[in-house]
This record gives C-alpha cells, sequence and structure tokens, in this order.
C-alpha cells in the first residue's frame, strides 16, 4: 500500500471488530478505539441469516457459527397458530449456510478473541476528526492510512464527514430481553393488530424475545403489550428479570449516494442504519467487513479502495434500508389491512416465502 497500513476504527461493536479483523487479514495494521471504559455488548439476542453466517466464516468465526443453534422461521397470528414456516434444512440447503441464533455477547466475544484485545483500546473516546487525524477527549491524538467509523447511528464520524443531521424517528418502539425458560418453544414472529413479537433460541436455555408497536418508551406498558399475544411469548416475558429489560425507540436513515471522503469511510450502523424487522443489521455490518477487508486488499489506493468498497455495498444496504421499513410497515400492520395481510400469507405456498428471502438472505 502507499503511505502505510495503519488503521483506525472507530467503536468495538460488532461492526467495528469485524472490520478490523477484515483489514488485518488484508495486512494492515488495525486498532479499535472504543469509547467505553469496558466492554458491555447491549442488546441481546441476534437472528444471524445465511449471509451473515457466510461473512463469519470469511472472517474465521466459522466454528462459532456452526456451533449456534440453527432455527427456521415462522410468521403467526397473535395466538400463535402458524400462517406460514420454514425448517432449518430447508434454509440451509437453499442458501449454503444455516439461519442460526446467537446472544450478542457471546459474538462479542467470539470476535474479540479473533482480533485479540491487545488491538483495542477502551476509554478512546473520539471528539474530532480533521482530515486524518484524529482527536480524543483524553486530549491524545493519532493518525491514520485510513479511518473507519463504526460508532453507531449517532456516529461522530459521520457527523464530521457528513454534517447530515440526527436520524430518522421511525416511531415504532421495541422492547427486549434474553429469559432461561425449560422445554421446547415455538419460534418465529407472532403478528397482533398493530404489535409484533418474536422469540429465538439461543442455546443453553437462553430464549431472546422481542415486542414492537407504535408509541413513547413507556415501560408500564410492557405487561398489556405481552398480554396481545399468545401464552409462549407472555412466559419468556414474564421469566425475564425487570432491570434485564431493554426498551429502545426505532431509528434509521434514508440510503445516500457515498458515506466516504477522502481516507475516511463508515460501516454498519453509521453508515445505513435500518431497523430490525428483516433481522440484517448485524448482517449486513458483517458483510461490510468483509467488503472493506477485500476492497484495500485489491487496491494500492485507500480512495479507490473505499470506492469500490461504496460500490460493493451502497446498492444492497440502500434495498436493505428501505425493504426493512416495508418489513415494519407489514409487521405492525392493523385492522383490515392485518387481516388480509394474514389471509394472503397463510395462502401463499411456501416457495413465494423463500423467493421473498432470496433479495435479502442472498
Amino acid at each position: 500500500m502507499s503511505g502505510g497500513k495503519e488503521a483506525a476504527v472507530i467503536g468495538a461493536g460488532i461492526g467495528g471488530l469485524a472490520a478490523a479483523i477484515a483489514l488485518r487479514q488484508a495486512g494492515w495494521e488495525p486498532t479499535v478505539h472504543e469509547a467505553a471504559e469496558e466492554l458491555r455488548p447491549l442488546g441481546a439476542g441476534l437472528s444471524i441469516w445465511p449471509n451473515g453466517v457466510r461473512a463469519l466464516r470469511e472472517l474465521g468465526l466459522g466454528e462459532f457459527a456452526e456451533s449456534s443453534p440453527r432455527t427456521g422461521g415462522a410468521l403467526r397470528r397473535a395466538d400463535g397458530s402458524v400462517l406460514s414456516e420454514y425448517d432449518p434444512a430447508t434454509i440451509e440447503e437453499r442458501y449454503g449456510a444455516p439461519l442460526v441464533g446467537v446472544h450478542r455477547a457471546d459474538l462479542h466475544e467470539a470476535l474479540v478473541a479473533e482480533l485479540g484485545a491487545d488491538r483495542l483500546r477502551l476509554g478512546s473516546r473520539l471528539e474530532a476528526l480533521d482530515g486524518d487525524e484524529l482527536r480524543f477527549a483524553d486530549g491524545s491524538t493519532a493518525n491514520a492510512d485510513l479511518v473507519v467509523g463504526a460508532d453507531g447511528i449517532g456516529s461522530t464520524v459521520r457527523a464530521a464527514l457528513l454534517g447530515d443531521g440526527e436520524p430518522r424517528d421511525s416511531g415504532a418502539i421495541a422492547f427486549r430481553g434474553v429469559a432461561r425458560v425449560d422445554g421446547d418453544l415455538p419460534v418465529g414472529e407472532w403478528w397482533a393488530a398493530g404489535a409484533d413479537a418474536g422469540l429465538l433460541r439461543l442455546g443453553d436455555g437462553r430464549v431472546y424475545w422481542y415486542l414492537a408497536q407504535h408509541g413513547e418508551e413507556d415501560r408500564a406498558a410492557l405487561p398489556g403489550l405481552a398480554a396481545r399475544f399468545g401464552p409462549e411469548v407472555q412466559a419468556v416475558v414474564d421469566a425475564t428479570p425487570e432491570e434485564a429489560v431493554l426498551l429502545h425507540r426505532l431509528f434509521d436513515r434514508d440510503p445516500i449516494e457515498g458515506w466516504s471522503r477522502g481516507r475516511t469511510t463508515l460501516l454498519g450502523d453509521a453508515a445505513h442504519p435500518m431497523l430490525p424487522f428483516l433481522g440484517q443489521g448485524a448482517c449486513s455490518a458483517l458483510e461490510d467487513a468483509v467488503a472493506l477487508g477485500a476492497a484495500v486488499a485489491e487496491s494500492d489506493e485507500v480512495p479507490a479502495a473505499l470506492a469500490r468498497y461504496e460500490q460493493e455495498r451502497g446498492e444492497r444496504t440502500a434495498a436493505l434500508v428501505r425493504g426493512s421499513r416495508k418489513a415494519a410497515r407489514l409487521a405492525l400492520m392493523g385492522g383490515a389491512g392485518g387481516r388480509l395481510r394474514n389471509a394472503l400469507i397463510r395462502l401463499a405456498p411456501e416457495s413465494a416465502g423463500l423467493r421473498q428471502l432470496d433479495s435479502v438472505v442472498k
């Protein structure tokens, strides 16, 4: 490479750690700067779809993915009766990789182990980006031949690079949690009028759950929301300690033409935050990391490599942002529209549902 191979990755979430691994594989020397004093991954469970599993294989975490619980999917009415269903074997055969459930903390730990903790700089909060110079809250500075902003939806790097304002409020909120539940449970997605729920097995007796609806962040609304769904959903919510329940508003951004300037680029939620209704947030960040690593390995000039990375990822991530909004509208539909949605899905053959997945999972 011309000019050096020092990379500064801002943010030690899933995307930032994956990017650092991919850059190291491409011959770079990455350092990951994380604002927090210690690593405490937020979130609960993740659906890693076959495209995300393929990315994990590229990053050297294939064994982690293969050891995670395989799952299928189902769309259900609020009472749990099935509208549409596909099994794990069908998914794996069609896409060459399984759909698995993982705890975010387990994936985070596996990424740190693969990268090496010596690559992390904790308590390293970025305050300003001036050209290639990074200025941190403790007064220190650093220069890098490549800067990767993987610092989430409120990205400091994005603000310095693009200055395009605040993310878009979707009007929806989501409760999330993980509980330990004995026995077998159905998995998939439950639809009530104007509300959505889901269950995902994570292994070791853990079950991830979420509930979503339009409205304000009000923890007192959880019991009434859970009561709108079948007993399986209610049981998992009831088994979750109150202090372990997460509640967030859901935000995204409109797709943009490009997210790189000079030797600086964005990745994951910093580049293309999306609503969670397709389960592709973490998967797309993992795909970003693989594409970035491949781009810098193929080009001797960083700006040219970043242009190639954007070309590889721009159209796909824009489609996922739009698709996630469409999925949100579908999942949170109420009234006559919701009843019509259910009828159409129940009557559609399994092959139709899988064809719809093709453009997402590839």
